[in-house]
């Protein structure tokens, strides 16, 4: 309700480091004027009765609803459970922007597909904005959820956060919803932020982004000013699908971070940067003040917003569109009720926050609250995060390959293996320090040229087998991995394309990391035989009562997209979508699609009706993936 949101200068450029003249709080917020929406007024009086009332927005709508979520999820199945993400993103009719979008992104591949929480959140199956910032300023305050349970708060924040990207904004989400859990515990802004940062991966540009905002507070210990111009060159980052600058993540994150170090948990100051930094100000400010203001509670809220916006409680959210605003800005869930009460929606957060504290171990005793207080898990990468921005491939094994500005992913460089009738084209690392018999993931943002198959691929360093996952026809980059059991203390892994491509067709990756995993059981599952074709059955016996994920190791050779429609003991539950892999496979191959489910004891039922199409289940078994240690 203070920010600058998109405010331009006369030649367009974004409008950054506002004089603080400009700072009113609770008199906002102040958007981007547009001939396609006039009008941005959040904040305004009910003229029947003189009140301030909050219209709903994109900064809080999806938080508000996340809650609603959650309640559902524990009255239905009595702890978290992806697929009530998808019924009640449905059934409460969200409209939101960015990854949310009603037709191509999140509510419309919710709506039109039936797809699970993952799967909506991604390119590769549809969705147009997941490079945009809903993420961190949609679900942050999940956080608040688990206080003081930073590794719960993360893992909340990952499924959420899911739904509308897998992209850079999902890992500020996990570090925002980290901060958000541990501010309950640490009241030093910097400490909190060096501990939160450790979720992020190594070598990424994310960690970078956080360094260098440490960088800027030492340059400039006292000018955030000077700080936010300086962040605003060095810490943008090019995509290949987002056009509008000013909605760039690293950009606006670094703002969020300069805020909070320089405001040093002051919740006026705080509020004041950021709402002045500029960019996308009306969100990154309540980022921001969700963590400072768990750090304060409520002995210093500011006079203005009580009087505006809290009210002693009695402050309402208007959860309806506005009619001066353009339909395409709407920010609301139509199926919730028309006015929220804002003392009902705390509420909301602490009665889940009593659910999920039980479920992990904790108790409550009258009043009080007895907390498992954890400290953040972290990824152990082994092989740090390459975005190749060197412009080079020193230590990397290349045929026919080279670090190429030809279409990165992000930044000005991506690596990039061209076609050859004779040889295989290599662009591989070895990576080393691996211990024999566990198990690893190497990801990697990969595009092929039209009609090229490529591989994701592992092997012994020398050795001619290799274990992969496909990336076929896919001329948009999309997040590929490969999960491989280490045969020897170093391996190869990277990215290869087969000799017998064209010299015209090409195969790149951007953003290559290796980290370790474990994928425990959860579930034993057996495959019953099946009479028609096209439909796959699964018996799961002894879950915990708790959500795993149906892992499906498959080929797909059909040369589009196989939706498999998931009945659960004979109930209707979702759809799950299989990329094409090209021709069929070998046994080589570990594509696998991860379903999640719940999984009790007894014996539950799961069938994939994949339709006419030829889709081959080649394994499944059930598992809880654990990636930070």
């Amino acid at each position: 309700m203070s920010g600058y949101e998109f405010a331009r200068n006369s030649d367009g450029s974004a409008r950054i480091a506002m004089p603080d003249s400009w700072f009113e709080m609770c008199n906002g917020p102040y958007a981007e004027y547009t001939s396609r929406n006039p009008h941005e007024d959040k904040l305004i009086v009910n003229e029947a009765n003189g009140i301030w009332e909050s219209w709903n927005d994109d900064d809080y709508s999806i938080d508000i609803l996340n809650q609603y979520i959650l309640r559902d999820m524990y009255a239905s199945y009595g702890t978290v459970a992806s697929k009530l993400i998808k019924d009640d993103w449905v059934k409460y009719d969200v409209y939101d922007m960015g990854g949310g979008h009603r037709t191509f992104g999140a509510y419309g591949l919710f709506k039109r597909f039936d797809y699970l929480p993952g799967f909506v959140g991604s390119t590769e199956f549809g969705n147009q904005f997941n490079v945009n910032g809903e993420p961190y300023i949609a679900n942050e305050t999940l956080g608040m959820n688990a206080p003081g349970m930073p590794d719960t708060a993360v893992a909340l924040a990952e499924l959420f956060g899911s739904v509308t990207s897998d992209r850079d904004p999902t890992n500020f989400l996990k570090m925002f919803s980290a901060m958000i859990s541990m501010a309950y515990f640490e009241n030093d802004v910097p400490t909190l932020v060096r501990k939160a940062a450790q979720v992020l991966p190594e070598g990424s540009y994310e960690r970078e982004v956080v360094d260098m905002v440490f960088r800027l507070k030492e340059e400039y210990p006292t000018d955030w000013r000077r700080a936010v111009t300086k962040a605003e060159k060095e810490c943008y980052r090019e995509h290949y699908d987002l056009e509008n600058y000013v909605g760039e993540t690293g950009i606006n994150c670094s703002f969020i971070l300069i805020s909070l170090l320089y405001g040093d948990g002051d919740y006026y100051d705080t509020c004041r940067i950021c709402s002045l930094a500029g960019h996308g100000g009306d969100s990154t400010t309540p980022v921001a003040l969700s963590i400072v203001a768990i750090m304060n509670g409520m002995k210093n809220l500011p006079a203005a917003v009580n009087e505006k916006i809290w009210q002693d409680g009695n402050g309402v959210i208007v959860n309806r569109a506005d009619p001066k605003v353009n339909v395409a800005y709407h920010m609301y869930c139509a199926g919730l009720p028309a006015r929220l009460n804002m003392r009902d929606i705390v509420e909301l957060y602490r009665e889940n926050f009593e659910k999920i504290l039980v479920e992990s171990g904790g108790k409550i005793v009258g009043d009080n609250y007895y907390i498992p207080v954890g400290s953040l898990s972290t990824p152990d990468t082994v092989f740090a995060l390459d975005d190749f921005e060197s412009g080079k491939l020193d230590g990397y094994t290349v045929k026919g390959g080279s670090a190429s500005g030809e279409n990165p992913f992000s930044g000005k460089v991506s690596a990039r293996i061209n076609g050859s009738e004779r040889t295989d084209g290599i662009i591989s690392a070895k990576v080393g320090g691996l211990k024999v018999g566990e198990t690893y993931r190497a990801t990697a943002f990969v595009a092929t040229s039209a009609a090229t198959t490529g591989y994701l691929f592992a092997r012994e360093v020398g050795a001619s087998d290799f274990v992969y996952a496909t990336v076929s026809d896919q001329q948009k980059y999309v997040k590929r991995s490969l999960t491989f059991t280490a045969t020897a203390e170093t391996m190869e892994v990277g990215l290869l394309l087969p000799a017998g491509t064209a010299s015209h067709k090409s195969i790149a990756m951007d953003e290559f990391c290796v980290v370790r995993v474990e994928e425990q059981t959860a579930a034993s599952v057996t495959q019953n035989a099946s009479a028609e074709s096209g439909k796959y059955s699964f018996t799961v016996t002894g879950g915990d009562g708790k959500e795993a994920l149906l892992k499906v190791t498959f080929s797909n050779a059909c040369g589009k997209t196989v939706n498999a429609k998931i009945t659960v003991d004979g109930k209707s539950y979702a759809t799950a979508p299989f990329y094409k892999t090209g021709e069929k496979v070998s046994a080589s191959g570990f594509d696998a699609t991860y379903i999640p489910i719940v999984c009790g004891k007894g014996a539950t039922t799961v069938t994939l009706d994949c339709g006419s199409n030829s889709l081959e289940i080649r394994a499944a078994e059930v598992v809880r993936v654990k990636d930070r240690f």
